[in-house]
């Protein structure tokens, strides 16, 4: 018995530093907010974990390999998804708007399975009582909610000055990695010789830039390579 009680010891402090350091291979988001993709690699080394540190029928080495195996396919998938945009809205998902200018979307609230009461609960949670003060309201790809308060209840006191300001908006990718999204782009009401001019403006050619995009303040946003 003391001698099956040592081995699982040992092979439980092998488990724990052997997932220690594809802990750190993978990144920190496994210990942020992540996505269902990230939550299924991390059930699925946590299981992998339980099983090395106490299935003495199986091979240590087999159960590592296998743990490994999955951290470098985790890791070219990351690669996948900052390299493509189409596999990055497979598997992380795209954010979906719930509420616009204080105006809940009942199509949007199905497609995201989210109910009133989670709705507002949700709001709450970021000191929104009032759907009517709700400018617009995002649930993320990682189900956390974004929300952006009514032009008049922002903390600029816009509302208490009777000073006029824009409705709130979504903000919109315009060139990510170097790539037009033209779709994006004749959505939010521009051509390329809109965008190639504001690019002059600032000096940068499309290749140069690492993202650009529509601010909810309509303000056009850049940011080019290695910065």
């Amino acid at each position: 018995m003391a001698f099956k009680i040592l081995i699982v010891v040992l092979r439980s402090i092998g488990a724990y530093l052997l997932l220690f350091i594809l802990g750190r291979f993978i990144g920190r988001k496994m210990i942020s907010n992540i996505t269902f993709f990230d939550f299924l690699v991390g059930v699925t080394l946590g299981s992998l974990a339980v099983r090395l540190a106490i299935d003495s029928e199986n091979s240590f080495l087999m159960g590592a390999i296998s743990a490994v195996v999955i951290t470098l396919l985790a890791l070219l998938t990351d690669i996948f998804i900052l390299k493509s945009i189409r596999i990055r809205s497979l598997l992380e998902g795209e954010p979906i708007v719930l509420v616009l200018d204080g105006r809940m979307l009942d199509a949007n609230l199905k497609k995201a399975r989210v109910s009133v009461n989670k709705l507002s609960m949700m709001l709450r949670s970021k000191s929104m009582f009032n759907i009517s003060d709700v400018g617009l309201a995002v649930i993320e790809s990682n189900g956390e909610l974004s929300v952006l308060p009514n032009s008049s209840k922002q903390p600029a006191t816009a509302g208490d000055l009777n000073i006029a300001r824009p409705a709130a908006k979504m903000p919109v990718d315009i060139i990510i990695d170097g790539r037009v999204l033209t779709k994006n782009l004749k959505n939010a009401g521009y051509d390329e010789q809109w965008l190639n001019g504001q690019l002059n403006l600032r000096n940068v050619q499309v290749s140069g830039v690492f993202y650009a995009g529509l601010e909810t303040s309509g303000n056009f946003y850049v940011c080019p390579r290695g910065q």
